[in-house]
């Protein structure tokens, strides 16, 4: 079997097309679906339609697409890929994104599992361009090297990929099937607590256990993890998870002067105020002791100054997850998903919290987190086995377009 090497745009009818370029205010409630780089998830395929943002404007034969494109993360999480298929509506694609259109002579499939291999991410990889942020243009994909057999062996090649990658991604998703009733069974678990405690001591707003909440500061930043001797501006996902996870900052760069008001301190009370998924909106975390003891709080993100004397931050925080309390967060906050959604002060001040005294809050608290502990420790479980569930899929990926499997003899070989 005759292989040649050849560079992805001499496969291509062009060397790549961008996508169009619009802003989140020029989102629109129909129109095309505008695919972006978040709607594509970590296996290439296209995320759920509840998540998706459109635009209602005029677009240029060159950001149409059609099945058989195969569309390059070039920002961010550069390297991720999405192969069109038939798609439920008309769509066009974002800026960040690069668009490839095979020739007659290239299965589309196979152009597709070539992207996802390690050669190719490698390669990616040791030619990306890091400023604030990862980039990798247009030119730079269409003069990554591939290799590849004759058509009709390519074809063969996709057939059988995509008989594994059904299999491997039947067990994925399984696993994070998993993931989410973990997640649902705690966050269930937590909301009738709290509402039999407000039915036991009734409840009060936010604002009357509340000292002050502020907004910090956001600065001109550089986007790698500051060192010991430098001070770190918190980013708008620090609370993402429910917990504070100090990692996620980006580094005051030399020559500007912290302000030391914004400074985060033990015990702090973090909520998300803006995020493009009304998912984070209102996530909490307290700043636990051993932190960082450099960072400061960022203009996305509020801190809410409780009466301790009152309330607990980490009462709070958890008291702050319910579903009720969820479901007020996402009727208060302004914008639409996948927008510049902002929780106005208003909202925040105006969540009911159980009016639990100040010495029972320790032992329910102590109860949740346990629970909450459990629960971590099977996710953390479910996560390294959607890992290595991946890179077996890599693997296959990798040795079927590099020829080190024979399709037409290799049987079962995922797991």
């Amino acid at each position: 079997m005759s292989w040649t090497t050849k560079r992805l745009k001499h496969l291509c009818v062009d060397a790549g097309q961008y996508g169009v370029n619009v802003s989140a205010e020029d989102y629109a409630s129909s129109g095309h679906r505008l695919i972006r780089t978040s709607d594509i998830t970590e296996m290439g395929r296209l995320g759920p339609r509840d998540d998706a943002v459109f635009v209602d404007v005029p677009l240029d034969a060159r950001h149409q697409v059609r099945d058989g494109d195969l569309l390059l993360s070039r920002s961010g999480t550069i390297g991720r890929s999405l192969l069109l298929g038939t798609l439920e509506e008309a769509s066009t694609y974002a800026g960040y994104l690069v668009r490839f259109r095979p020739r007659p002579s290239t299965e589309p499939r196979y152009m597709a599992y070539i992207a996802a291999s390690s050669g190719f991410q490698s390669a990616i990889q040791a030619d990306a361009v890091t400023s604030t942020i990862q980039n990798f243009n247009a030119e730079r994909y269409a003069n990554i090297t591939v290799t590849l057999p004759h058509i009709d062996e390519q074809r063969r090649i996709a057939d059988f990929l995509d008989a594994e990658a059904i299999q491997l991604d039947r067990l994925a998703a399984i696993r994070i099937g998993q993931l989410r009733l973990i997640t649902a069974r705690v966050q269930s678990y937590l909301s009738r607590i709290a509402e039999a405690l407000g039915d036991q001591h009734g409840t009060v707003k936010v604002r009357h256990v509340l000292q002050k909440i502020e907004q910090g500061w956001s600065p001109q930043c550089e986007d790698r993890t500051a060192r010991e001797d430098e001070w770190g501006v918190v980013k708008a996902g620090c609370v993402n998870g429910g917990i504070f996870d100090a990692t996620q900052h980006k580094t005051l760069p030399a020559g500007t002067k912290p302000q030391l008001r914004y400074r985060l301190r033990t015990g702090d009370l973090l909520m998300s105020r803006a995020s493009g998924s009304l998912d984070f909106i209102g996530s909490t975390g307290v700043v636990p002791d051993g932190s960082p003891r450099q960072l400061l709080l960022c203009d996305k993100v509020y801190r809410l100054c409780m009466d301790r004397t009152t309330m607990t931050p980490e009462f709070v925080a958890l008291m702050l997850g319910t579903h009720g309390v969820r479901q007020r967060i996402r009727l208060g906050t302004s914008g639409a998903d996948g927008m510049a959604n902002n929780l106005p002060t208003a909202t925040v001040t105006n969540l009911p919290l159980p009016d639990v005294p100040l010495s029972e809050q320790a032992d329910i608290v102590k109860d949740l987190h346990d629970r909450q502990d459990t629960a971590r420790d099977a996710k953390d479980m479910l996560t390294t086995q959607l890992a290595l569930l991946a890179e077996r899929r890599q693997a296959i990926i990798t040795a079927a377009v590099t020829g080190q499997i024979d399709v037409t003899t290799a049987r079962g070989v995922s797991p």
